[in-house]
């Protein structure tokens, strides 16, 4: 499997999704609409090495990170892979690093990169300048990985009602921006709770 068709099909599992909105942290969210999906999927297809951060209990791979190349010896989180991986992951511009949630390769070294961002409705605000900074961080991760998924909830809904027509074109924009950004390879996934 390549890594665009893993991107692709983790794209898949995500959208079907209905986050709950009773999650308040988006580490909560990461891990059980993001990193566990993935990594069941790259259970599946050992060519895909998936990398996520260390989280509890910190188990390293069997044997080591290059023995444990087959997914069944590997651990998730592993504090090793995670450090290794940035040698391929991270993307240095304007003399700043910019590191992702979750990366993987194939065994052609082509990568992908993951970004995921809770997000709130709060006081009757809507959280546009956080959203536009995930969509920054997605479009950076973009000049290094052939394959960029940027998945995002928002919590709560906006105090107006859209019309038919305000929903119609909403949903307009919504295809070309996915459409412009999948031209550098950049595929957004925006959920939502829907509950405020």
């Amino acid at each position: 499997m390549t890594v665009e068709s893993f991107a692709a099909a983790l794209e898949k599992v995500v959208r079907r999704q209905r986050p709950s909105a009773a999650q308040m942290r988006e580490a909560e969210f990461e891990f059980h609409h993001v990193i566990k999906p993935a990594w069941n999927l790259a259970a599946g297809h050992p060519g895909i090495q998936l990398c996520v951060h260390p989280s509890p209990p910190r188990a390293k791979c069997s044997g080591g990170c290059q023995v444990a190349a087959g997914h069944r010896h590997r651990r998730r989180g592993c504090p090793d892979c995670w450090r290794d991986s940035k040698a391929w992951s991270i993307v240095r511009a304007y003399g700043l690093s910019h590191t992702f949630d979750l990366v993987a390769h194939d065994a052609r070294k082509r990568s992908m990169a993951v970004e995921v961002k809770w997000l709130s409705y709060k006081g009757g605000r809507s959280p546009n300048g956080e959203f536009q900074r995930f969509v920054g961080q997605c479009t950076l991760a973009a000049a290094r990985h052939t394959a960029v998924l940027g998945i995002c909830c928002i919590r709560g809904q906006r105090a107006k009602t859209l019309t038919i027509d305000e929903k119609a074109l909403e949903q307009r924009m919504e295809k070309t921006l996915n459409d412009k950004l999948g031209r550098i390879g950049v595929r957004l996934v925006v959920l939502g709770t829907g509950v405020r």
